[in-house]
């Protein structure tokens, strides 16, 4: 009798310990962040690139997650349904290796600030986050990794509602505005960065196939940066290469990559090549310190120049360039 006395005091002592601390107004304890990893800023790129479709499209995004489940992003979309010809960044390569050209880039990733939105709600059970779009856009899902734990989460591409076929996703708690300096990107361990790519093109013949790659380094690996700090060039002994930022003022995450075969221009009589180059818009990836891992990028390089080819001359697709 004494025992079960006992037990009904300490029950109601825990009662009314609890009805003073909300009283008294007493905070709970901090709940953990729900962020994927913790991480609440992501780069992503994610869009179908299907050899057995002509529609194929990509998304370059940047997604904002809250701690209660909420999820906004914005983003920049190109589609092969949609022809397009491709944007002057203003941005001119002057005293870089490559000709001094003024760099091109996918058609609108030049605007002030992505030009398309999307909101959601979000959950992580386990390393799975699952992401349900409002409205009718659907859902997507990934696996979360942390490749360097409380400084750089990474997303591995699971499956998706809407036609997406392959996806690249890192993520940090860096501003938005925290980026790499072209003496930065010069520098960095260019031999370290694996670049891993699935681009629609077709062969010789117009048959359409998904130019695939994983592991090998990117094409140049030697940078020197533009006058005006804005771009850098390089040459191959087949290729000038540009990366540059999008415009003349912005201050983001935004670089973009272009780049065409010399002796293409050299036939048309071109110092600059006017024809399908390619144009390949990017997102810096960057950790909780600062520092450039690589980045998320797709290929908007739909045809401009040969008419009589429409689609068959469009090269579409996602890909990654980075260390981890």
């Amino acid at each position: 009798m004494n025992s079960q006395r006992s037990r009904t005091f300490a029950l109601v002592a825990a009662v009314v310990t609890l009805l003073g601390a909300a009283v008294s107004g007493a905070a709970p304890a901090a709940a953990a962040t729900g962020a994927p990893a913790g991480m609440h800023r992501f780069v992503v790129s994610i869009g179908e690139a299907k050899a057995s479709v002509r529609t194929n499209w990509v998304r370059l995004g940047l997604y904002t997650f809250d701690d209660a489940g909420g999820v906004s992003e914005t983003h920049w979309h190109w589609t092969q349904r949609k022809r397009v010809t491709r944007s002057s960044t203003g941005v001119s390569a002057s005293g870089c290796e490559a000709r001094n050209c003024v760099v091109k880039t996918g058609n609108g990733f030049q605007s002030t600030s992505a030009p398309e939105s999307l909101h959601g709600t979000y959950t992580v059970v386990d390393s799975v986050l699952r992401i349900t779009w409002d409205g009718t856009t659907g859902w997507e899902e990934w696996t979360v990794g942390e490749p360097l734990p409380g400084k750089l989460a990474k997303l591995t591409y699971r499956g998706n509602s809407f036609g997406a076929t392959h996806g690249f996703g890192y993520g940090s708690d860096a501003a938005w505005s925290t980026r790499a300096s072209s003496e930065q990107i010069a520098t960095a361990n260019w031999a370290g960065m694996i670049h891993t790519y699935y681009v629609w093109a077709t062969d010789s013949n117009g048959t359409p196939y998904v130019d695939q790659g994983d592991g090998g380094r990117f094409w140049n690996l030697d940078w020197r940066p533009c006058a005006g700090g804005r771009c850098l060039g390089g040459t191959t002994s087949a290729n000038q290469y540009y990366l540059s930022r999008p415009n003349t003022t912005s201050a983001d995450r935004r670089d973009t990559l272009w780049y065409w075969r010399t002796a293409n221009a050299d036939a048309r009589g071109e110092y600059c090549y006017t024809g399908n180059s390619h144009v390949k818009p990017m997102l810096e990836i960057i950790d909780n310190d600062g520092v450039l891992h690589g980045w998320v990028g797709v290929e908007a390089s739909i045809n401009q120049s040969v008419p009589e080819q429409g689609t068959s001359a469009d090269d579409i697709g996602l890909f990654r360039i980075s260390d981890v």
